[in-house]
């Protein structure tokens, strides 16, 4: 660049785009397991997760739907463990950040409900709305593992003040839990002794019906990818530890 008979060097505007959405990406708190996780590299096994991608690419591609009945729309994954759930999800959060500049959090749960526990420790620094805000306030939001633990009435009223903020704002939330999605009369009448527990008994009915105003849920089905790994790394241990012929 020339300006008074002196020449500058100035970044490239890609250079600045790339570097911009690199520190969006850091600030998504995305977890160093999940780091590698893309839309590009989930590995649909089978028709269920095949539909979950679609509607993962779609979703992206809409986002943020604003003007229209869905902006504010998030996503619910449900599914057993290890179908790819946080997966999509990450890779959801991940191409927003980078491709439509958003800015997004990823919690797990239960660190989120840990560090709101810890901000009412009087020796602590943080207050609760220092934890709660950016909570509320991404412009979106990542919740992973929505469920695993026996919900308190204080840890359904605290995330019933997360989801109806950002509800309110219309701010979308991506969800993922291990339990499956049923209305309160469908889990009424399932037979207690041969299903697992549904996520509307895990969470309520209040919070359950929020989430459907809030989310699409996408069902996922299929293996346990994780206990396919856990077998393969034994075969090749054993493998590794057999005598040469």
């Amino acid at each position: 660049m020339d300006r008074d008979g002196w020449e500058f060097a100035q970044p490239c505007a890609c250079r600045r785009a790339a570097g911009a959405a690199a520190d969006l990406l850091t600030a998504c708190r995305i977890p160093p397991r999940y780091e590698h996780c893309s839309l590009a590299n989930f590995t649909p096994g089978n028709a269920s997760l095949r539909a979950g991608l679609e509607k993962a690419m779609s979703y992206c591609s809409g986002y943020p739907y604003l003007g229209t009945d869905d902006e504010g729309l998030g996503l619910l994954f449900t599914g057993d463990n290890g179908v790819g759930k946080t997966h999509l999800a990450v890779a959801v959060l991940r191409e927003l950040a980078t491709a439509k500049g958003v800015r997004g959090q990823f919690w797990d749960f239960h660190e989120l409900i840990r560090e709101i526990k810890d901000s009412y420790n009087a020796e602590t620094k943080t207050t609760e709305l220092q934890v709660l805000e950016p909570v509320v306030e991404a412009d979106l939001l990542l919740l992973d593992d929505l469920g695993a633990w026996k919900m308190t009435d204080w840890m359904n009223d605290t995330l019933f003040y997360i989801l109806n903020g950002r509800y309110m704002a219309k701010r979308p939330t991506l969800i993922t839990t291990n339990f499956q999605d049923v209305d309160v009369k469908a889990a009424l009448a399932a037979d207690p002794l041969r299903r697992k527990e549904f996520l509307v008994e895990r969470i309520g009915h209040r919070l359950r019906s929020r989430l459907m105003e809030m989310c699409l849920v996408i069902r996922l089905q299929g293996d346990d990818h994780r206990q396919a790994r856990q077998e393969s790394n034994e075969v090749a241990v054993r493998r590794s530890r057999a005598p040469e012929p």
